[in-house]
């Protein structure tokens, strides 16, 4: 059987030999990692970190990938092309005949013990808004600052053009991703040092966008403060929602994008109170930052059969589809990264849109188990300043939900 590398933990060699089959790769590179936010998930069990393998090699593998697919994708060049690029480097299907992976990923990394381990609710300053869970749950993380060993390995028949591309994959993957689950908030988000930061020139050259606010001392302030600048865009007192009513002993009054009023015309169901709508715009713009929404109101029966008069409506859930075939999705990634930014020189909060984020913009809408169809947001651009304009966190800032909030991040 073939020796790792030397000093590579044999277990979770063995464990990337599974999972990819013989290694081929003869040029291997090493990057020394560390977790920079808590790791949520990870493991085989959704949610779960597996504390006897917490990084995967399998998982980071498919990282790589996904950033390749962003990073190195051209746009000019016809699908079927580009699929036959990815897969004379990541492996696959082609055209021709099914292709093995041509990039091992290998992890060094030492068993977790119990005091890197931390219940959800026992992290000191924990942007709680980056994780959102049932009422009752309390999952457990891995804290940051836990290192390992990055190895990738080359097969010899790559390029030096396939080489470098790999490279890019993972310098993007380090400046913007990250391992586990919920890696769009910023959980898992890992440095390597010596590592070159992506450039916002470089993601502006293939169609993304990045914005970032003033250093801070450390990864986890700069994470809070990218969280919390999406949490107040978005629920915030005075720009997501209204003051509470005097009187009233909810912590914030209506809200002042126009989902909640949409459900309320829609289902006609409403309170008294809630009869006048607070913005006129009949739309759920909030659906381009990932579905799906589970639009839950407090003052709704518990149970269907409870209902007695006028109360607001059930929950609905708001899902992508097709319409074209409306084809069952539930699902739709968000386009937007919040996480800590390394600039080479400090840690700043960020907010990326990954390239190709306008398609999430117009992405057509249906609700689980309802037969009426929200809105889209339109495509076109004086349609688009006009709704912006009635809804107040978007009004002047942006003629798209994605665009009005990048602007907000950087607002001082």
């Amino acid at each position: 059987m073939r020796q790792p590398p030397s000093g590579l933990d044999l277990d979770t060699a063995s464990q990337a030999w599974k999972q990819q089959g013989p290694a081929r790769a003869t040029a291997w590179s090493s990057y020394p990692c560390k977790l920079v936010t808590p790791l949520y998930g990870g493991g085989v069990r959704p949610g779960e970190v597996d504390e006897a393998m917490p990084i995967r090699a399998a998982g980071l593998r498919g990282q790589l990938r996904f950033w390749w697919r962003l990073s190195c994708c051209e746009s000019s060049i016809p699908a079927a092309a580009m699929f036959e690029r990815e897969s004379a480097i990541w492996g696959g299907i082609a055209s021709s005949q099914p292709t093995a992976s041509k990039v091992t990923v290998r992890v060094k990394a030492k068993p977790v013990t119990q005091q890197q381990l931390c219940e959800f609710r026992q992290l000191a300053d924990f942007p709680a808004y980056a994780l959102i869970t049932e009422p009752n749950a309390n999952p457990v993380l891995l804290r940051s600052d836990f290192s390992f060993q990055l190895m990738i390995g080359l097969d010899s028949k790559l390029d030096e053009t396939q080489r470098k591309e790999v490279e890019t994959a993972l310098r993007w993957w380090a400046s913007f991703g990250g391992i586990g689950a919920r890696t769009r908030r910023g959980l898992g988000a890992v440095y390597i040092k010596g590592f070159e930061p992506v450039s916002s020139e470089e993601v502006a050259a293939k169609g993304g966008r990045l914005a970032w606010r003033a250093a801070e001392k450390n990864p986890q302030d700069a994470w809070k403060k990218a969280v919390d600048r999406l949490k107040a865009f978005r629920q915030g007192l005075n720009t997501g929602r209204n003051p509470s009513a005097p009187g009233s002993q909810s912590p914030a009054g209506r809200s002042l994008w126009p989902e909640a009023d949409t459900l309320r015309e829609l289902s006609g169901h409403a309170l008294p109170k809630h009869a006048t709508k607070v913005v006129q715009a009949s739309l759920f713009p909030r659906a381009a930052f990932g579905l799906p929404i589970v639009f839950h109101f407090k003052d709704a029966p518990k149970q269907p059969s409870q209902r007695h008069g006028p109360m607001d409506p059930d929950d609905h859930i708001l899902e992508p589809t097709n319409l074209s075939s409306d084809k069952q999705r539930d699902r739709m990634a968000s386009p937007l990264i919040v996480r800590p930014y390394w600039t080479g020189k400090a840690w700043r909060p960020a907010a990326l849109l990954i390239p190709g984020w306008e398609k999430a913009i117009g992405v057509p809408l249906k609700f689980k188990e309802q037969h009426y169809r929200p809105e889209a947001w339109p495509t076109e651009s004086n349609e688009q300043a006009q709704l912006a304009a009635q809804i107040k966190p978007m009004a002047k800032r942006g003629n798209d939900p994605l665009s009005a909030f990048m602007a907000y991040f950087q607002e001082t």
